[in-house]
This record gives C-alpha cells, sequence and structure tokens, in this order.
C-alpha cells in the first residue's frame, strides 16, 4: 500500500510540475497502439531485410543482432573464433547484423579477431548488415546460416523457406528460455527448439541439460547424432598462477596466493543486471561471510559489469568495492592476483570466470544447477568450490573456501588449453557440411 501511495504521489507531483509530461505518460496507457506496443513482451525480433540471389558462392552467415566491439565478451568471442576458424578451412564466412548497422572497424576487428586465435592468421571474413529494408543484402539461394541467439533463429523462420537448405547451424551457450519469465518470449525461445538444425553445443554439461529437457527436435535422436559438443578452453597463456611462465605445466606452485605485498582478496563476479548471476544471493552471502574471522583483513572487488555497482557496506569493517573495467590480458592478471572469486551462476553452463579463475590457482565459489552437479564441478577442478544456490550454500563455501586460501595454489584443471583443441574439430565438421560432404 505504501508503494502504492508513493506512486500515485509521483505522479501527482509530475502533473503539477509537468502537466505535459504528465499527459503522455496517461496516453501510453489510454492510447491503443501505444498500449500494445508498451505491453506486449515479444521482444528484439524484427525482420531481417535479404534479398535470395542464385549463382553466388556459398557462404556461412554468422548471425547476432548487433556485432560491436563492446559487445565482444565471451560468448560473442566464442563465436567469432568458431567463425574465423571455419574460415581457415576455406568456406567463405561473413558475420551479419540483424538489428543494427555495422559498426565495427575492420582493422580493429581482424587484429582482435587474431588474437582470439593465438595469433594465427585467417582469411578475409565480411562483416555485413541485414537491417534496412530499403537495402536488403544479398545472400547466396546455396548459402547457409549459423544463428547465435534464439531471437536469430527466429529472424531465419520467413528466410529459410527460400533457400536450398533449409537447416541451419545454431549456437546454443545457454538454454535461452530461461532468460525469460513464462511469457511470450520464453514461449517463442522454446519454439526455435522445434526448427530443423545442427545444433553447436558450449559444454558437455549444457549439452546434458538441454537434451534432458527433451524440447523440440532436441528429443529427437538423429539431431542429437548431429549435435557438435566443444568444452570451453581456458587459454594457460594467459590463465596461470601469477610468476608461473606461460610455457611452464599448470600445476601446484609452491608460493602463497597472497603474498605479503597485498591483502588476501575475494572477487566477486557482479551482475546485477544479468538475473542468473544472482547478485542479491550472492551479496547476501558475503555480508554473512565477512562477520566470519577468516576474513578479516580482506580486500572485496566487484567485478563483471560495465554499469556502475557503487561502493556496499559488507560489516564488519569490510567495503565492497568496483574493480574496473579492464581488456582481457587485464581481467586475467587480476585473477591471478585474488584468492578466491564468488560467481552465482542459475544455470547448466558452468561460466567462463569458474573455469579461468581455477586456471590461476585461485579458488572458485559457484553453485550447483540441475546437470551441473558437485561432482561434475570438482571433476573439473579440485579449486572448484560448489555450492547450494542459497544464502547458507554460499555463505558456507566462501568460508571454506577462506581456509583453504593460504595454501599453496593448485590451477589443475580438465578443460581444453586452448581453443584450437576445442574448436578446431567443429570448424572442421561444418566446413565439410558446407562442401556437400557428411561428417556431420
Amino acid at each position: 500500500m505504501r508503494r502504492f501511495l508513493n506512486k500515485i504521489g509521483g505522479q501527482v507531483a509530475l502533473l503539477r510540475a509537468d502537466p505535459e509530461r504528465f499527459a503522455r505518460n496517461l496516453t501510453q496507457y489510454t492510447h491503443p497502439a501505444l498500449f500494445a506496443e508498451r505491453l506486449v513482451d515479444v521482444q528484439h525480433v524484427v525482420p531481417m531485410h535479404v534479398r535470395v540471389e542464385r549463382g553466388l558462392p556459398r557462404m556461412l552467415n554468422v548471425l547476432d543482432a548487433a556485432w560491436t566491439r563492446s559487445g565482444m565478451t565471451g560468448g560473442p568471442n566464442t563465436v567469432v573464433n568458431l567463425a574465423c576458424r571455419v574460415a581457415q578451412q576455406g568456406v567463405g564466412v561473413r558475420l551479419v547484423s540483424t538489428t543494427a548497422r555495422v559498426s565495427l572497424d575492420p582493422v580493429w576487428f581482424r587484429g582482435h579477431a587474431k588474437s582470439l586465435l593465438g595469433g594465427a592468421d585467417f582469411p578475409e571474413i565480411g562483416i555485413a548488415s541485414a537491417c534496412d529494408a530499403s537495402a536488403p543484402l544479398g545472400v547466396g539461394a546455396d548459402d547457409m546460416f549459423l544463428a547465435t541467439h534464439w531471437t536469430t533463429a527466429q529472424q531465419l523462420k520467413p528466410v529459410l523457406p527460400q533457400m536450398m537448405c533449409q537447416r541451419f547451424f545454431y549456437m546454443l551457450q545457454e538454454f535461452e528460455p530461461a532468460f525469460h519469465a513464462w511469457s511470450s518470449n520464453y514461449a517463442r525461445a522454446i519454439e526455435t527448439y522445434g526448427m530443423d538444425f545442427w545444433p553447436i553445443v558450449n559444454e558437455s554439461v549444457l549439452a546434458d541439460f538441454l537434451f534432458e529437457q527433451r524440447l523440440g527436435r532436441l528429443s529427437d535422436p538423429e539431431t542429437r547424432a548431429r549435435a557438435m559438443v566443444f568444452e570451453p578452453a581456458v587459454d594457460r597463456a594467459l590463465f596461470r598462477p601469477q610468476g608461473q611462465s606461460s610455457r611452464s605445466p599448470a600445476s601446484r606452485s609452491p608460493a602463497s596466493r597472497s603474498p605479503a605485498s597485498r591483502p588476501q582478496r575475494l572477487l566477486f563476479y557482479a551482475r546485477p543486471s544479468n538475473p542468473r548471476n544472482m547478485f542479491g544471493l550472492g551479496l547476501l552471502a558475503l555480508r554473512a561471510a565477512a562477520a566470519d574471522p577468516a576474513f578479516a583483513g580482506w580486500e572485496f572487488l566487484a567485478i563483471g559489469s560495465r554499469s556502475s555497482v557503487p561502493e556496499l557496506d559488507l560489516g564488519s569493517g569490510h567495503v565492497l568495492k568496483r574493480a574496473p573495467w579492464l581488456d582481457y590480458a587485464g581481467y586475467a592478471g587480476l585473477l591471478s592476483q585474488a584468492d578466491i572469486l564468488l560467481c552465482p551462476m542459475l544455470s547448466p553452463h558452468t561460466s567462463y570466470p569458474v573455469l579461468e579463475m581455477a586456471a590461476c590457482g585461485g579458488l572458485s565459489v559457484t553453485n550447483t544447477f540441475a546437470t551441473k552437479t558437485a561432482c561434475v564441478l570438482g571433476a573439473m577442478s579440485p579449486s572448484i568450490v560448489a555450492v547450494e544456490p542459497t544464502v547458507e550454500g554460499f555463505t558456507a563455501g566462501l568460508i571454506e573456501a577462506a581456509g583453504r586460501a593460504g595454501v599453496a595454489a593448485d590451477a589443475t584443471l580438465h578443460m581444453p588449453r586452448n581453443w584450437a583443441e576445442s574448436l578446431d574439430p567443429v570448424a572442421a565438421r561444418i566446413a565439410s557440411v558446407l562442401s556437400g560432404g557428411r561428417a556431420a
């Protein structure tokens, strides 16, 4: 009731201060077109504008809503990495923005992509846009597509009937229906699993979860048989214990994780705008754990979000401070100089930071979920502390990790050591399909 009265009071104040703005706000609820636009929850699915032409060389079109420099985070980087490796197989590849004009600087992109490939070169990759109805993107009738999100799969629906091959590649890096409440968007995300596609799944734990759901064609044994599943790689040249050479094997370091030159440090993967990272549960657990004597003298830093996370009081004299946004190498260095990472993730996917911290010899506190069991996480690394996704679970895990943090680093991680090991077999299978082979 108090919240309702405050809202009414705010509107009364707005009416007095700015009658025109108040009228516009009111119109949003009373004008039929604006009312529908405001309440219809189908988001981000706009037409993809293409012109299908015959006689063009076959090409793989890799779709994303908007290929941008600022958007090159873990998931998109993995897609770009795979696309470049497909190009290395001698296949024409093009990145296509489906809802926004291209804003990538080609020179910057080539340097960035080359770094993802560990310095290896690759053939030219086109960058194009299919968002302009007045200038549709020309695609060959024999082209194929790689969807990277459920919205891009939806955008393909009216295009595929015009193509010679009506099956597409679908990069699955998360159970995306869970990005939404049970809603129109949830239903449309699930609908894409009923389309005809080759699944490309980032991580076997996620693949197990997806196939257990038996949604759409994911329940079809033939679809499962042609699925390409890869494990995320953690580049040991970047993610390694502090002071360890990139050529040294990732093993126990004789040195403590906390040299005398710095306090012991906990990093919180704090992403308030991403619900599956459970910022609220993590913060409550931090406040509970900070009161334990095990965290006396520790430093607490928030990472993982470009948006501002204000300084937050954790109690017992501790404050959560925001670390500056760093480039990839800087981020790896920060992990190597920390002792614990708290990374909540209500998802069947492990989350890259959990693995990267383990490779750096630190302790990752994260939660279990469905197929992502404590046994599965423990098999990946002994440095992953797996807990139930509860305040009590995270709190106990943090205190356990603090007790282990003074021990010598163990950077054992049973995951691919580079992306060539992880993605080259997938790239070869995609190229085989594009060239008319039967490998997939």
